[in-house]
């Protein structure tokens, strides 16, 4: 059967159809698999083999034979389909017919698309409905005079009033009715229009015409630079058909002279604000189903668009020549346009269905045309309106919705706030690598240089710093507190300025193929926004909010280390003045206050928040913290200095004890953020030090300052003594000590001792310590730790003063963990054990060796004290017990490692001897019995013999739970 005569019956059935359902659906159906079978398996732009036909005969034959010709002749065929004189069922089953030779067809070329699109487009508008509508309408108009009066003869002004009204209910069904009739074929046109518009593009549909033709001048003419220019007029194309379609399904039949319809009918869920005749007046007529078919109209605009880009980047590839293909600018101009229609469908809407597919459909407008308005557009600059996106989505931040019970819809809070934030964010959208998109127009005018990203920011530091001028209005849902709601303010600025795979990464490495919105802002922005984090940082320590202190801090420090250039490898541009403005102004500005006031809580809030920048904003951010930072807090401790040579003590109440414990507290502040912050550059960077150490221009003052403190009387212990015991472990952990001098050096030996007298000496039991005791001599105690761990894992000569200390005060330790304490007058244990504690924190921050060491040694004491005559033979286990549990993953592989030198099974051989001394002394036993029988009943002559399998599998469970 020719296509013809298909086509023809195809036509019939259209005319005959009574109900635009049932036959339809089946026609659609039909015409998809008849023009799917007519459409190639796969498009190539690589043109055919060449041939000898013409390129007439080509076209001709491609008419007969390809999807292009055959939806030719179907729109030729079923034109009187669309006759004036054609039922509402019969145009709505001859679109029908032709959405699905659209869906079947592959790949249709430009000219087919042109045509058809005009065609569709123009029956989106309001129109008439048949010749038999056309008929009563024209009968109703010369009997309108008729019916327009109400005979009140005989009747009450109520019953005239009734029958007005019910005459002016049933005129304006039958109006409805009309536009409802006709409506159908519009929807029908929008539909296939949609079809149409996310087909593919034919580039190469016939034979020889696809061939490179020589000129007149002996140069060929490449088919793919005339292709690409096809596909740009491709893409303009789609845009301004989608824009058509919406425009005019907008229109309405009586819009032009019926003012009063425009406010009267306005769609479930749509607010109308605006007395401006537009496309959301037209919208706001429409219900929401109708409205989200617009709303589909564009979306398939964009995933046309969207293969036309791609086939524009693969002929960029094959084209042989060092020139690039500008984008037209009228296709950007026509983009534009397009993005200005998707936005102010935003305007109004509050039906959540729509809502999420507006949200959805301005973020794929990102993802498609932004990387078109990046490219090289020739001289004439078009932007896209991102402006205009951010005003249509910014009234909806936050979003605030609460889902009905039993919503079938199942549309969420957290769904809508994801799309809302992938806008603000322009998450997905891609950039040229090599471009910084700092605002560089206007002369640096950055009132008319706003972009999406700094106007969303604004945003969002609004919400987290409302304006002291402004009535700040709290959480609407009353759910959540202020400071919840600064909070998820943080975490959008996380979401706008961080990458989202950083949080997801497991070994801590960057992404570095993603694109930071971060360096697309202007440095004085940058500035502004390091100034707000830093105020707002300060009120929640002071208002003691520490989940937004922390989270403020977390995303300070990370905005400064994706800042640090070279940390992003796909951004090319020099990102260090960007750097400086975010991390200059605010450390000069709140310097001052860690020399005079370290104590008061702006001096504090300060402390943290450039320690925590230290830790983890980069190398580069580490060493100018410390730059800045660091001499303020030894200016501060200068004052020991000038107390020593005036002869004063330091414990005199003269001296500002609470601010030299702040000053010393900001350096053990400064030296642990160092140390997180080496972890992370040898972990990034394949174990690689830094040279010289961060600290080494600092490391000689501060011991000298630590060791002035402890090396003084310590009978009246203060926040002071902690503050320098602390310093001096985290020098121990961190710094390099091989730089120090030998008069250091001995400075530092002598307070080390001296914390070890505290940590050795006799203590009485638990109940009687005070909390100003149990801290200073746990802190004395991870002193000496850290010292042992340190000793015995470094073996160069430049630290031998402290291999020997440490060398010498593990005997000690070791000795004092594995003797019990003396008794005065009480039964009672001590419960804290300071040697215990020094043993697991060596254990926890030296090297394998400082465990097999440690764990060696117990193991021997444990056998030497089974071998005596002692009466209390626990605290030896006892402290292995402690240090296995406390001092890291070391301990139970030491423990493992050491088993092949027999030190367990010769402490298995000492269980099983016979009790000893005070131990064999027990009542209601026969001392003989008790000679005769060892601890524990092992070996081959107390195994049983197994009475069955389950006796068997006890017994076995038994002796391994001996043996383990």
């Amino acid at each position: 059967m020719s296509n013809t005569t298909t086509f023809q019956s195809w036509l019939d059935l259209c005319q005959k159809s009574s109900s635009s359902d049932d036959i339809a659906n089946q026609l659609k159906q039909e015409v998809y698999s008849y023009f799917d079978g007519l459409s190639p398996t796969s498009t190539s732009l690589t043109p055919p083999t060449p041939s000898n036909t013409s390129v007439l005969q080509d076209i001709s034959n491609a008419s007969s034979t390809t999807a292009n010709g055959a939806l030719a002749l179907l729109l030729k065929t079923l034109g009187p389909a669309f006759n004036e004189t054609a039922t509402i069922c019969t145009k709505v089953c001859a679109l029908y017919c032709l959405m699905g030779a659209l869906e079947g067809s592959k790949d249709l070329t430009h000219g087919v698309r042109q045509a058809v699109g005009r065609f569709l487009v123009e029956l989106c508008r309001p129109g008439s409905n048949s010749s038999e509508d056309d008929d009563n309408d024209y009968e109703s108009d010369n009997d309108q005079q008729m019916n327009d009066y109400v005979d009140s003869t005989n009747l009450t002004s109520d019953q005239v009033t009734q029958q007005l009204q019910s005459m002016s209910a049933t005129k304006q069904s039958k109006q409805d009715n009309a536009n409802s009739s006709y409506d159908n074929v519009r929807e029908a046109a929008m539909a296939s229009l949609k079809a149409l518009l996310c087909s593919n593009l034919e580039i190469f549909p016939t034979q020889q015409s696809s061939q490179s033709i020589e000129s007149k001048d002996n140069t060929l003419q490449c088919p793919i630079a005339k292709a690409m220019g096809v596909v740009f007029q491709s893409m303009e194309l789609r845009v301004e058909l989608a824009m058509l379609g919406v425009n005019y399904r907008c229109q309405s039949r009586d819009s032009n002279t019926n003012n009063d319809g425009m406010w009267g009918g306005a769609g479930a869920g749509y607010e109308q604000e605006d007395t401006k005749m537009n496309i959301e007046d037209g919208l706001s007529q429409l219900p929401r189903i109708k409205r989200s078919l617009c709303f589909d109209l564009l979306d398939g605009a964009l995933d046309g668009l969207k293969v036309d880009e791609l086939q524009w980047n693969k002929l960029q590839t094959k084209l042989q020549s060092s020139s690039c293909v500008v984008v037209p600018t009228s296709l950007l101009k026509a983009m534009s346009s397009f993005t200005s229609m998707a936005s102010s469908c935003m305007h109004g809407e509050t039906d959540p269905r729509c809502l999420l597919q507006l949200l959805l459909l301005l973020n794929k407008v990102q993802h498609v045309m932004l990387p078109l308005f990046t490219a090289d557009t020739g001289t004439e600059e078009v932007s896209l309106p991102s402006i205009e996106i951010f005003d249509a989505v910014a009234p909806y931040y936050p979003i605030q919705f609460t889902p009905p019970k039993n919503d079938p819809h199942r549309i969420t809070r957290a769904m809508l706030q994801d799309a809302l934030l992938a806008v603000l964010c322009e998450r997905g959208a891609c950039y040229k690598s090599d471009v910084c998109m700092m605002p560089k127009r206007n002369g640096g005018n950055e009132e008319e240089d706003e972009t999406m990203i700094t106007l969303s920011a604004r945003m969002f530091m609004e919400r987290l710093e409302p304006p002291k001028s402004s009535d700040y209005d709290p959480p609407s849902n009353g759910a959540e507190s202020e400071s919840d709601d600064k909070v998820a303010a943080v975490k959008d600025l996380s979401s706008l300025f961080l990458p989202r795979s950083s949080s997801s990464t497991s070994n801590g490495i960057i992404n570095n193929d993603i694109s930071l919105n971060v360096t697309r802002v202007a440095p004085t922005f940058l500035t502004e926004l390091s100034s707000s984090l830093a105020r707002v940082h300060e009120e929640a320590v002071s208002a003691d909010e520490q989940q937004l202190a922390s989270a403020i801090r977390k995303l300070s420090s990370s905005l400064a280390y994706y800042l640090v250039p070279g940390t992003n490898k796909t951004i090319q541009a020099d990102t260090a003045p960007l750097w400086e403005a975010y991390i200059g102004p605010t450390l000069s500005r709140l310097m001052p206050t860690l020399e005079s006031a370290p104590q008061g809580m702006h001096g504090r809030a300060s402390t943290a928040y450039f320690a925590s920048l230290a830790a983890e904003g980069g190398l580069m951010t580490l060493n100018r913290v410390l730059d800045c930072c660091y001499p303020r807090f030894l200016g501060v401790l200068s004052l020991l200095d000038e107390s020593k040579s005036k002869g004063e003590s330091t414990n005199k109440s003269s001296r500002d004890e609470e601010k030299l414990s702040a000053a010393m507290r900001g350096i053990g502040a400064l030296i642990s953020s160092c140390r997180v912050a080496l972890t992370k550059w040898q972990r990034d960077n394949e174990g690689l030090k830094v040279h010289p150490h961060p600290l080494s221009a600092y490391l000689s003052s501060t011991v000298q300052k630590v060791s002035l403190v402890l090396n003084e009387r310590l009978d009246k212990l203060g926040p002071l003594s902690l503050a320098a015991v602390a310093v001096l472990e985290s020098l121990l952990t961190c710094a390099d000590l091989s730089t120090l001098e030998e008069k250091d050096l001995i400075q530092l030996k002598t307070s080390i001792v001296t914390l070890s007298r505290v940590v050795l000496s006799e203590v009485e039991t638990a109940d009687n310590l005070t909390k100003s005791i149990l801290d200073w001599k746990t802190a004395c105690a991870r002193v000496l730790g850290a010292v042992i761990s340190l000793g015995l894992s470094d073996d160069s000569d430049s630290c031998g003063k402290i291999n020997e200390l440490a060398t010498s005060l593990l005997p000690e330790i070791m000795s004092s963990a594995t003797t019990s304490p003396p008794k005065k007058g009480s039964s009672k244990l001590r419960t804290i054990r300071f040697d215990w504690l020094s043993l697991a924190g060596a254990c926890s921050n030296g090297t394998s060796h400082v465990s097999e060491r440690i764990v060696s040694g117990l193991l021997s004491s444990i056998i030497a004290v089974l071998q005596s005559d002692q009466d209390d033979q626990r605290f030896p286990v006892m402290a292995l017990s402690y240090i296995t549990r406390h001092g890291g993953q070391n301990v139970g592989n030491a423990f493992h490692s050491i088993s092949c030198s027999g030190l367990k099974f010769d402490i298995i051989e000492e269980l099983c001897q016979p009790p000893r001394g005070e131990a064999s002394k027990v009542s209601n036993i026969d001392r003989e019995e008790i000679g005769e029988r060892p601890q524990l009943q092992v070996g081959m002559s107390a195994l049983q013999l197994p009475e069955s399998r389950a006796k068997d599998e006890e017994v076995a469970t038994d002796t391994v739970s001996i043996l383990s």
